[in-house]
C-alpha cells in the first residue's frame, strides 16, 4: 500500500533463533522498547500497525498514552488476528477498541470481528492492493531453479495447517513437466501435519526467501499458485501475482472466486489429479492470464483508491 498511500513502512522482524518462551518473550519485550523509541523519536501522526503480533498494539497505545495524546491509530489485522492463538492473547482483542480505526480484510472476517464485540461504526474493510508496478528488485534466484525445466510455479507458503501441501507434492508427481518451486520456512512442517520426507524432484523448497529474492522469483516464475482449505483466507500472493501480471490457480473457495476468478484457473485443490491439470492449463493459456491479470490489477488498484481507502481517509480526518 506505501506507494498509493504514501505510508514509511517500518519492520522489526524477531531475532531467528528465538524458539524457546523464555527468548521469544525476551524478544518480544525488546522490541516493544525499540517501537517505542522509534516513535518517539519520529512521532507520526498517525500509526498502523500490522496485527499480528499483539505486542505492537501495546506498544503503540502506550506510546499515545504516554506521549501523544492526538496520535490516530489504525490496527490493520490480519485474518489470523482472530483466530487461536492471537484472538486468545489477554489485551488483545479487547484492545482493538482504543484505535481509531480496525480494518480487516474482507466480509467474512468483518463479521467474525464484530462478533468478538468491535465497534461497528470503527471497523471497515480494506482488501489488499496490487503493487503499482511489475518492476521488482535485483534479487538472485534460487540457485537450484537454474536449468531446471520450465514452467517454473511459484508456491508462496508458509507450511500453516490450512496449505495443502500433501496434494501439492502429490500434483507434482502427476505433471507431465516444469518445477514447483515452495518457499516458506520447512523447519514449520511437521508441527503442522505436513510430510516432506518424500519430495519429487521437480519440486524446490528453497526455504525463507528476502523480499529482493522472492520478488526476483516471482518476476521470472510461469505461473503463481494461491492455495488454501479454508474459506475466508484472502492469499496475500493473490494482488502480488496480479501485480507482477502472473497466471495464477487459485483454491476454489467462494471468497477467492468471487475476488480474483475472471484472471486465474479455479481448482478443488485437496485433489492432486485436478490440481495438476490446473497448472498445466494455466501454463497453456499463459498470455490470456496475463492480460487478464493486468487488467484486473488496474481495476483493484483504482477501486481501492477510490474506493476503500478513501473512507479511511474521511474516517481518520473525522477521528
Amino acid at each position: 500500500m506505501a506507494p498509493l498511500a504514501g505510508f514509511e513502512c517500518v519492520f522489526m522482524p524477531l531475532r531467528p533463533g528465538t524458539g524457546s518462551r523464555l527468548r521469544k518473550a525476551y524478544e518480544y519485550v525488546r522490541q516493544f522498547f525499540r517501537t517505542l523509541g522509534y516513535l518517539r523519536t519520529r512521532r507520526p501522526s498517525v500509526v498502523w500497525v500490522q496485527l499480528p503480533q499483539v505486542p505492537l498494539l501495546w506498544a503503540a497505545l502506550a506510546y499515545r498514552f504516554l506521549f501523544a495524546k492526538n496520535t490516530k491509530l489504525v490496527a490493520d489485522c490480519h485474518n489470523s488476528m482472530f483466530r487461536p492463538p492471537w484472538s486468545r492473547v489477554p489485551a488483545g482483542i479487547r484492545l482493538l477498541s482504543r484505535c481509531d480505526l480496525i480494518l480487516v480484510h474482507n466480509d467474512a472476517i468483518l463479521t467474525t470481528a464484530l462478533s468478538m464485540g468491535l465497534p461497528r461504526d470503527r471497523t471497515l474493510v480494506l482488501e489488499d492492493v496490487p503493487p503499482s508496478t511489475t518492476g521488482a528488485a535485483e534479487g538472485a534466484l534460487p540457485a537450484a531453479l537454474v536449468g531446471m525445466p520450465r514452467p517454473w510455479v511459484l508456491f508462496p507458503g508458509s507450511f500453516s495447517a490450512d496449505e495443502p501441501v500433501a496434494q501439492l507434492l502429490e500434483a507434482a508427481r502427476l505433471l507431465h513437466g516444469g518445477t514447483i518451486v515452495m518457499t516458506g520456512r520447512t523447519q514449520r512442517a511437521a508441527r503442522n501435519g505436513h510430510d516432506l520426507s518424500r519430495v519429487p524432484p521437480n519440486v524446490l523448497l528453497p526455504g525463507f526467501l528476502s523480499v529482493e529474492d522472492f520478488d526476483a522469483l516471482l518476476k521470472a516464475c510461469d505461473v503463481v499458485l494461491a492455495l488454501t482449505r479454508f474459506d475466508g483466507i484472502q492469499l496475500s500472493v493473490c494482488n502480488e501475482a496480479l501485480g507482477f501480471g502472473k497466471p495464477m490457480v487459485l483454491s476454489d473457495t467462494p471468497l477467492l472466486r468471487a475476488m480474483f476468478s475472471e484472471a486465474a484457473v479455479m481448482v478443488a485443490s485437496d485433489d492432486p489429479i485436478a490440481l495438476a491439470a490446473a497448472i498445466e492449463r494455466a501454463a497453456s493459456e499463459g498470455e490470456h492470464l496475463v492480460a487478464s491479470a493486468t487488467r484486473l490489477a488496474v481495476h483493484r488498484r483504482r477501486a481501492w483508491l477510490e474506493g476503500a481507502f478513501g473512507e479511511v481517509r474521511r474516517q481518520l480526518a473525522r477521528a
